[in-house]
Order: structure tokens, then sequence, then C-alpha cells
């Protein structure tokens, strides 16, 4: 790749979603290859003591980037883990000659740029049957699960969950000094800005508790409510896999990453419900009261949504830490 394609390929790769907006990733580039990298200045220490979180970001950002390679009508072929003596390179995508993009792969490319997380309310449409099948085959081909929780009792169990989390979270006061360190009151590269929370309407309400960014727990709930409110039964989906260690971490990333951009490209939003996975105990409980013989990963809400693109991005010139390339 030259330096022109170099950057549009980096710059795609930033749009990967991350917890917090984070981007926790750095690229190295050679005239064949690019490497994505660990930056553990930007790892949520309290949220995310093992990396896990990191790791799904940066997996997220290698599929994006792939995705970017491939719409300049190259080949790439994408290596985890590549060195074992080297914990921070965390992928190698090797560009190699011409090959046309795929269609599937040109929709997702296109689809990145309107990405956004909407934490607001969403329409009671139902998803197609033919958008959740086409997310299922996506996180398979990386090596990933899809769950849809809509048996009896698996919502309840998710909300209940989801709730114990964010009171176990909120307890710590790390918790509520790591919200504020990434919470933005105006426009930034990074970060969770005010513009991207939402005030709900106050006759609507969620049945599932949504990630309190003020880190009070200052939910306005269903439970108890007198005025009864119209609740939100948006479709859950729980994202797994086989293993849970490193390399799973960054597969789920990559699932996740083709995920979201299939939901946009059919024209839905989705929003973290990050909380139950983060804490030990919810995250084990989610799996045993699921069944699930795998590793709960991020549980998701999906929609139709209203909002749009609120995050900022870093620039290439602070992502882009090395190159070799004229």
């Amino acid at each position: 790749m030259n330096a022109e394609e170099l950057d549009l390929v980096t710059t795609f790769a930033s749009l990967a979603p991350s917890v917090h907006n984070t981007q926790p990733w750095q690229f190295i580039a050679t005239e064949h290859s690019l490497e994505v990298r660990a930056d553990p200045a930007r790892r949520l220490d309290f949220l995310d003591e093992s990396s896990r979180q990191l790791h799904m970001s940066c997996g997220a950002a290698v599929e994006f980037a792939r995705l970017a390679i491939r719409a300049l009508g190259l080949s790439c072929i994408v290596r985890l883990l590549p060195r074992a003596d080297d914990p921070l390179l965390l992928a190698t995508l090797t560009v190699g000659g011409q090959s046309a993009i795929r269609p599937g792969e040109q929709r997702l490319y296109d689809a990145a740029p309107r990405r956004y997380t909407d934490r607001g309310p969403y329409d009671d449409s139902p998803l197609p049957n033919r958008v959740l099948s086409r997310m299922a085959d996506a996180a398979a081909e990386v090596g990933c699960w899809l769950r849809f929780l809509d048996r009896p009792g698996d919502r309840l169990l998710a909300a209940v969950l989801v709730q114990k989390a964010e009171e176990i979270e909120i307890q710590d006061p790390r918790y509520r000094d790591e919200i504020d360190q990434w919470r933005r009151h105006d426009y930034a590269d990074d970060g969770v800005p005010d513009a991207a929370l939402y005030e709900w309407p106050a006759d609507r309400v969620s049945d599932v508790p949504l990630r309190d960014f003020s880190g009070a727990d200052e939910h306005r709930r269903f439970a108890g409510r007198r005025d009864r409110p119209d609740v939100e039964r948006d479709a859950l989906l729980l994202l797994g896999s086989d293993g849970d260690d490193r390399l799973s971490w960054l597969r789920t990333g990559r699932a996740l990453g083709v995920v979201l951009l299939t939901l946009t490209d059919a024209g839905l939003v989705s929003q973290p419900l990050g909380q139950v996975t983060e804490v030990a105990a919810t995250r084990t409980q989610l799996q045993r009261g699921l069944g699930l013989l795998g590793h709960p990963q991020l549980l998701l809400r999906l929609g139709y949504g209203h909002g749009r693109p609120a995050t900022g991005r870093r620039p290439v010139e602070d992502t882009l830490i090395a190159s070799a390339v004229s």
C-alpha cells in the first residue's frame, strides 16, 4: 500500500467500535502488511483488568482494516496473535495482489461510516429473520456464535443480571472515576460525549437497565412505576465464543464488527449492555442460567433507532506510530 492507501485503511479501521470509545489500538505499517497492536495506556483499569474488552475492541479494528484493504481491491490475510514473544502485537494483516471485493463485503464497507451506538428508545418493529440469519453466519465465519434471548425467562434473567452487575460496579469508587474519565461534555476525539446519551421520553422506559454514565445508577425503572409507561421490548442478542482466551476475545471482536455492520446495512442500530459480562459473578450466572456451553462475551440490544453518530475518532497521526511506506 502507498501512503494514501495506508491513511485510508487506518482511518477506516478507527471507525471500529470500542469499549467507552477508548480506541485502544495502534498501527504499524510496512509496504506489504499492517500490524494492529494494543495500546495498554487506553485499557480500562477497573472494568477491564484482564484486557478482554481491549482485545475485543482491537479485534473489531482488525476486521474494519481488513474490509478497507479489500475495498482497495487487494487480497488480505489476517493472522491473530502471530508472535508469542510480543503480547502487544494482536494481529498482522498481510496485503496481497489484486482481488475484487465481494458484494457482501462492499455493503459492510459502505455501512461503516453510518454505524453508531444508539442509547435511545427504539421502534417496536421486529427484526427481519434474514438479518438475524446473516449476523449468525457472519459470526460463525470467524469462530463465534450468537444467541437471541427470545425464550421464556431469558429476557428477565438478562435484565436481573444487568441490574445486579451495575449495582456491584457502582459500589466501587474506581468505577465512578473511570466512567468520569471517559465521559466527554464537549466534542472530543475519544470517550463518550454527552451528545451520545439520550433523554428518554417520560412515557417510555426500558425493561432492561441501560448503562448510566453518571456512575450513580440513575435509571428510570419500570418496576414500581404507577404511571405505567410504555415498555421498550427491543431484541436482545448475546455474542459468545467457545473459548475464553486472548485468541477467542480477538475473534469475538471481529465477529462484533461484522455483526454491527450487518445491522447498519439493514437500517438497524444497537447498544451494548456490557455490565453483565464485565462482572465475573453475573457473567457466570448468565452462562449457567442460559445453559451455555461456551462463554458469553457481550450482550446487545437491537432495534430501529432514531439517533446519529456522535462520538469522535482519533486522527491517523495518533494511531499510526511507525511506517516504512514511502
